[in-house]
């Protein structure tokens, strides 16, 4: 969803992967780690939304419209479509303005890419991957030509595993717009820059058995790890959110307990919680950062992510039971809710508190048209949800009473952090430049830069969206 990218790319480009690297005789740890960096490409992709978004407009709809067409390692392509985007509509002198300011926009995407790498190696990491394996993610973006991103790698220095997703990744989406002859065409006509050649040939020699078996399986794995990892995603795409869904799971199960909710019951909810939001990926970042008044279009896009969530997760039977109780997050009990807009009876209790929970952990953060209520006021208005009829009341008053008990003060904080760096963690997690750190816990800028740098070392990462996944995994994001 975050790329723009059909709902099963991920999983058939992984088996072309699979295909590929066995045809070419690669050694099967390589053949695995191939398949493993292909499933994990895009993990990081909600990392840099509001970057991207700033460069595109829609970061969706551009990523969409690039899909099969284009590579980033092939400039006259990006260059050709970034002018007939820029010519949406605006005549020759607003077409050449439109260009010119994307393009100097461009080198902000440098930094989306480095994002992209760290967050995720940080899910590599947190999924126990090796070291080797990691690696090749971290070369994802490489191109055989030495033009792509991070480290800017050349040739056979690039990973094989890295190697063998660029070519799948490309006869994924040609397959799908051309069939087997598209795939063909496209790995021929980037072999040698953008592709390894020696990999391209291989395709084209055995490209018909290798596009037989693009055909979507199901995911496995551990399920809770999944949700948690998918929470973080989610939760990436706007500066604004992260840390919310997992806020609200915890929330959502403190309450739970309250109201003696079964133990299994709570275990669905805590997964739900963790999902409930994963739709947002497919709304664009300029809509989820517009800090004045939502326009028409703007809020039908915004309540269609419940149902993007729906869809997404019902793809899969891992998420069956948590799915269906993720859909009914933004509901309420008078009707009025979204996107089913069920009436009282069809809502559960585990739905009436997770709706609770997330609106009382929103109306606690900051976003974007205003700043973070304080708990006495955030009270007053989930109570006055309660009684206009449309948060259920008993559930209202389990989430305050779970929301009181959460402690007030963390325990030693990770990485040997100190109580001011996890300030400036948590103001990188929202995004926040060094002047804007500065501003907010006044002090000096060249300060602010100083304790910056003092906590990305010691959390072992560059970029602030990989900042934002370390502050959500270890709680200090909201």
């Amino acid at each position: 969803m975050g790329m723009g990218l059909p709902e099963d790319h991920s999983l058939r480009a992984a088996l072309a992967a699979h295909a590929l690297a066995t045809a070419a005789a690669l050694p099967p740890r390589e053949v695995r780690d191939a398949v493993y960096v292909t499933l994990l490409r895009f993990v990081g992709c909600t990392g840099d939304s509001h970057l991207a978004a700033h460069v595109m407009g829609d970061e969706i709809a551009v990523r969409g419209a690039m899909y099969g067409q284009l590579s980033f390692g092939e400039p006259r392509e990006v260059l050709a479509f970034l002018w007939r985007l820029a010519g949406d509509g605006r005549g020759l002198p607003g077409q050449t303005v439109a260009f010119a300011r994307t393009l100097a926009r461009l080198p902000g995407l440098m930094e989306t890419v480095r994002a992209h790498c760290e967050v995720n190696d940080l899910v590599a990491d947190r999924l126990g991957l090796d070291a080797e394996l990691r690696l090749a993610l971290a070369q994802s973006y490489e191109f055989w030509n030495g033009k792509g991103a991070p480290e800017g790698l050349k040739g056979e220095a690039i990973a094989a595993a890295a190697r063998v997703n660029g070519v799948a990744e490309e006869i994924e989406g040609a397959h799908r717009l051309a069939g087997v002859e598209g795939a063909v065409a496209i790995a021929r006509r980037r072999a040698g820059r953008v592709l390894d050649p020696k990999l391209c040939a291989v395709f084209a020699a055995h490209a018909e058995a290798i596009c037989a078996r693009l055909a979507a399986p199901s995911p496995a794995g551990a399920l809770d790890v999944i949700c948690e990892i998918l929470a973080d995603f989610t939760d990436l795409k706007c500066r604004y959110t992260r840390g919310h869904s997992a806020a609200v799971a915890a929330l959502a199960v403190g309450a739970a307990a309250l109201v003696r909710l079964p133990a299994a019951a709570r275990a669905t909810l805590r997964r739900a919680a963790l999902l409930h939001d994963v739709g947002r990926a497919g709304v664009s970042a300029a809509i989820w950062e517009k800090a004045g008044p939502l326009t028409d279009a703007e809020t039908t896009r915004v309540r269609e992510h419940s149902r993007l969530t729906e869809q997404t997760l019902a793809g899969s039977p891992l998420f069956a039971e948590a799915a269906e109780l993720a859909a009914l997050a933004h509901e309420r009990i008078d009707g009025h809710g979204y996107h089913r807009r069920l009436p009282a009876v069809g809502i559960s209790l585990a739905a009436r508190l997770l709706a609770a929970a997330d609106v009382f952990q929103a109306l606690r953060s900051e976003r974007p048209h205003r700043p973070a209520l304080p708990a006495a006021r955030a009270t007053a208005v989930l109570r006055e949800e309660a009684e206009a009829g449309r948060l259920d009341g008993q559930a209202v008053e389990a989430v305050l009473a779970a929301a009181g008990e959460r402690p007030a003060v963390r325990a030693q904080a990770p990485a040997g952090l100190t109580e001011r760096e996890v300030e400036v963690l948590r103001l990188l997690a929202r995004g926040l430049t060094n002047k804007q750190i500065a501003s907010a816990l006044d002090i000096a800028v060249k300060t602010a830069g100083n304790h910056v740098q003092s906590t990305l070392g010691k959390v072992g990462v560059r970029t602030r969206a990989a900042a934002a996944v370390f502050a959500m995994r270890h709680g200090l994001a909201s």
